[in-house]
């Protein structure tokens, strides 16, 4: 921990958090962090710090929107609320984030509520895994896809068009895409219009039926039925509550 910057004893020396920092200290293809309730950062692994181009000293006690600006941090912090609201992990969740040279890459996140010994939530740990991969080509094609995907997120896409764009068979993008992220190709596009229609819900003032059609879905009440079900809410229920 560096000098000036408050630790929370109970949630750095917890078992969990032990556990988990044997598991990715100095692994350089993950990201792990763990964040107390304040969003301060009081630990992060090698991965991390080499994805921001900063020392461990210059990230901890500091919180996403100090380390990744107001847009993206928005975001992150809505995955902590989810998490500490439901008790249940954050998986193979999509999202953004900045890289050391400003790109902003894909990467596959994980969170869970760290509690203590009575049981009560004192932290999160994090951890994302780059879909960019250098070392895989075809982690990168699954990233294209993506990246296409969300440019014309209103398009119904077919699997054989994310596997071109990929540059492999269709057969080996569905496996891809169930290895690394754990979802099959259908359910990941639909994540990233859910993921769209989100952003234009607390963003704008657009109505249902119009956000609905922009993200692709086949009409009101099934983008309703699709939302309800991965977030819990129905999308007008997750206006108010924003």
């Amino acid at each position: 921990m560096c000098k000036g910057v408050h630790v929370n004893v109970e949630l750095v020396q917890n078992q969990s958090v032990v556990l988990f920092r044997q598991l990715v200290d100095g692994v350089p293809q993950v990201m792990g962090s763990i964040k107390d309730l304040n969003d301060r950062h009081v630990y992060v692994n090698d991965g991390f710090c080499a994805r921001l181009g900063l020392k461990s000293g210059d990230v901890l006690g500091h919180t996403v929107r100090e380390l990744f600006g107001d847009e993206l941090a928005d975001s992150y912090l809505q995955q902590d609320e989810l998490a500490l609201k439901t008790e249940k992990p954050l998986q193979n969740h999509l999202e953004l984030i900045v890289r050391s040279d400003g790109q902003l890459g894909w990467y596959v996140t994980s969170k869970s509520v760290i509690v203590s010994a009575l049981g009560e939530p004192i932290g999160i740990a994090v951890l994302s895994v780059d879909l960019h991969s250098q070392v895989n080509s075809a982690h990168a094609g699954l990233a294209r896809v993506i990246a296409v995907i969300r440019e014309r997120i209103e398009l119904q896409w077919r699997v054989a068009q994310m596997a071109e764009i990929a540059g492999v068979s269709s057969p080996s993008l569905e496996r891809l895409a169930r290895r690394t992220l754990g979802l099959p190709l259908q359910q990941l596009l639909q994540r990233l219009r859910l993921e769209h229609a989100v952003m234009l819900i607390t963003q704008t003032s657009m109505s249902m039926g119009n956000i609905a059609a922009e993200c692709g879905f086949y009409d009101q009440s099934s983008f309703t039925r699709q939302f309800r079900k991965v977030l819990g809410l129905t999308p007008g229920a997750y206006r108010r509550a924003g």
